[in-house]
């Protein structure tokens, strides 16, 4: 039903795809005629092709979250290296990070692919941040907000680790 779902979703022409590695492989194959299910068992640079190739076949950025945020229109390819492994023990990081994109997106929508890597980027920024104060995943989320809300250009043009990948 999910991916179902998603392929309907992909007739109304997203801006951005966002997703983890399996979702992303997954909805790359989908769109192809396979129908292989979700699993959370990849990395993002394993679903590097399927990302290049669901950005070509259907216009979008396509943006894949992992250790490295992968993020291609079918074309270019860049990599966004901040965060923190512990981000992924908070629930709804995806979301969060998914509205991020899309707020970038409403401030600048003639530049979809840097507003995306953008995004994700100083998402990782604000999670680096929240870690160096937080002891475990519940604190960390309370500081990762709180980081976001106290960035300023200087932190955001200091820390942002974007990419070219090849």
């Amino acid at each position: 039903f999910r991916l179902k779902s998603c392929l309907e979703l992909l007739n109304l022409k997203p801006t951005v795809i966002r997703g983890n590695p399996s979702e992303i492989l997954a909805l790359s194959s989908a769109s192809k005629g396979s129908d292989k299910g979700v699993d959370s068992s990849h990395r993002s640079t394993d679903a590097v092709e399927a990302a290049k190739s669901l950005a070509e076949s259907t216009g979008a950025i396509v943006a894949v979250s992992g250790a490295v945020d992968v993020i291609t229109d079918g074309q270019q390819l860049v990599g966004a290296h901040n965060g923190v492994l512990m981000m992924q023990r908070i629930n709804a990081t995806g979301y969060a990070v998914t509205t991020l994109i899309a707020a970038f997106l409403a401030a600048d929508p003639l530049h979809a692919f840097e507003a995306t890597a953008s995004a994700l980027s100083i998402f990782g920024v604000v999670g680096e941040m929240g870690n160096e104060l937080a002891k475990r995943p519940a604190s960390l989320r309370m500081h990762l907000i709180d980081s976001l809300h106290g960035l300023d250009e200087v932190v955001v043009l200091s820390r942002v680790n974007i990419t070219n990948m090849p």
